[in-house]
């Protein structure tokens, strides 16, 4: 069946140049960003883990998701953004860029993505989110919404954290 998909975790650089290109351009049309694919390419090698989904048809890449290492300010902001103390989670990675390719949306993808990062995760975690789905896939593992809501680029987004 066309549809079926397969995972892979692993380290991003791991990835052939030609698989990190395709990530870099499903999270950048997936809107998980503001920026170039050339941009995020450098964010991506940060990474610590990346999970993917690829059809087993053609072994194209369809959803991917991330722990990524953010940069201080970054993480200050969505903290103080949610009026949430940052105690514990002042160096603390996040989960994030949890996309699909638009033909696969609807087919209920993401919490197998999360589920790959957060088998992964050893020390605090955060994420935020604007998305329902996102948010109840995040409480279904662990994550504990914490703060406010506030106003994004593409709706009210909420403060996530993890303890493992």
């Amino acid at each position: 069946m066309a549809d079926e998909t397969y995972p892979w975790t692993g380290t991003f650089t791991d990835l052939p140049a030609a698989d990190q290109l395709a990530v870099a351009k499903l999270v950048v049309r997936g809107k998980a960003v503001v920026g170039t694919v050339d941009n995020l390419l450098g964010r991506l090698t940060r990474t610590r883990c990346v999970a993917l989904l690829r059809e087993t048809a053609d072994d194209r890449i369809v959803a991917a998701a991330a722990w990524k290492q953010p940069g201080t300010s970054y993480r200050r902001d969505k903290f103080k953004l949610a009026g949430a103390p940052i105690v514990g989670f002042e160096t603390s990675p996040e989960l994030g860029y949890v996309v699909r390719a638009a033909d696969v949306r609807g087919r209920q993808l993401s919490g197998g993505l999360i589920d790959a990062i957060v088998a992964q995760i050893t020390e605090p975690t955060f994420a935020t989110t604007s998305s329902n789905t996102i948010r109840n896939h995040l409480e279904r593992v662990g994550f504990t919404r914490v703060g406010g809501d506030w106003q994004g680029k593409k709706g009210m987004l909420s403060l996530w954290t993890f303890r493992p």
